[in-house]
């Protein structure tokens, strides 16, 4: 009785045009699943549980029905057969993908969404989703192994994560002319670029300090520091971004940092992408940390024998590299943004009394 009902609601939903009628066929197909749940012994919880296990999964099968409903490639068969004797098969060129000119430049690949399919279009916006406790239980063996064992554990990693045997992890400056080989109009692109932000962010620097007298006896002011070092975490792997290299350096350039030491993942062939490599010059990077993930951001954090420590580490990044941060963040400030000072706040106070108070320096960190 149910399963005839089940699949006769089902027929009438398939049928329904208007929305209404999908909407009253909807909540009778529901009405009867929800009985043969009752009937069985399933919960709700049950059911959000298996819609929780699903939308984990990275990949999923192809959403086509079972040969015994799909009507159309029934339909579609028959067709292909009638018109198989009237015309030779011809090998179609797929006109979904626009493929970029191989010049050897950075480009980007295009899409054209109306020849895609529906199943096309679900995977190229498919993001992985992963529970945060599941992240961070194999991110922390990471990030302690750095701790423990510094480059030792850096090279391990990266050989089993970016598939390259490195001998050091760590390129400093001055860097090579040969890493930063580059055709005149990709340089031309970055300097251009280069200048843009860096006038931006040069005009934001606070010339005086900010001093105001909230009541007779307190002074209050507010003055900016640079902070002395600094890790700027460029990703790479499926892309090249000197673009985040550039966003990253040129503000921790411009506020004076001391030094700034630049994570990235290599290539193939242990080098990392001479379009940050430039950019590291630019900025005056005084290292290129050859590792990505939190590999990396454990480095930074804690230091190893050829990566210095820093105070504080910005950049984007997976969910494995947020995970990385979060357990290092007791170590040094990590955050996203690249704007970042160093604030400090003095007060001196005068009571009615001509009793003073003077009230110690402290560090704020300030995201503007």
């Amino acid at each position: 009785m149910v399963q005839s009902k089940i699949m006769e609601e089902a027929e009438e939903l398939c049928e329904a045009k208007t929305p209404e009628d999908i909407a009253w066929e909807t909540a009778d197909l529901f009405y009867f699943a929800l009985v043969k749940c009752v009937a069985n012994g399933v919960s709700l919880r049950d059911v959000e549980q298996q819609l929780e296990n699903r939308s984990r999964k990275i990949t999923r099968r192809p959403g086509h029905a079972k040969p015994k409903w799909d009507v159309s490639a029934k339909e579609a068969a028959a067709a292909a057969a009638a018109t198989a004797k009237e015309a030779a098969p011809v090998t179609a060129v797929p006109a979904a993908a626009v493929a970029p000119e191989k010049s050897g430049r950075i480009c980007m690949k295009s899409y054209k969404m109306n020849a895609l399919s529906s199943e096309q279009q679900s995977k190229l916006l498919l993001r992985p989703i992963i529970q945060s406790n599941d992240i961070m239980a194999r991110v922390k063996p990471i990030v302690e192994g750095v701790r423990e064992r510094g480059d030792a554990a850096l090279i391990e990693l990266t050989a089993k994560f970016d598939g390259v045997q490195l001998e050091s992890t760590v390129i400093s400056a001055p860097f090579t002319p040969e890493s930063m080989v580059l055709d005149d109009k990709t340089k031309a692109a970055i300097d251009q670029a280069y200048d843009n932000i860096y006038k931006f962010h040069a005009a934001q620097l606070q010339d005086k300090a900010l001093v105001v007298e909230t009541m007779p006896g307190v002074v209050c002011t507010r003055f900016a520091r640079p902070i002395e070092r600094v890790g700027l975490y460029v990703p790479g792997g499926t892309a090249v971004l000197p673009s985040t290299a550039l966003m990253l350096g040129i503000p921790a350039a411009v506020a004076g940092c001391s030094e700034i030491v630049i994570a990235t993942p290599p290539r193939k062939d242990g080098s990392i992408v001479p379009e940050v490599m430039y950019v590291a010059h630019k900025v005056g990077a005084s290292k290129v940390l050859m590792a990505g993930g939190a590999q990396a951001v454990a480095a930074m954090a804690y230091g190893t024998e050829s990566c210095p420590k820093v105070d504080k580490i910005c950049g984007p990044g997976n969910q494995y590299v947020t995970a990385a941060k979060m357990l290092t963040q007791v170590n040094c400030f990590v955050h996203e943004d690249p704007r970042f000072a160093c604030l400090w706040m003095k007060c001196n106070c005068e009571c009615k009394k001509k009793r003073r108070a003077k009230f110690s320096d402290s560090l704020f960190h300030c995201v503007d």
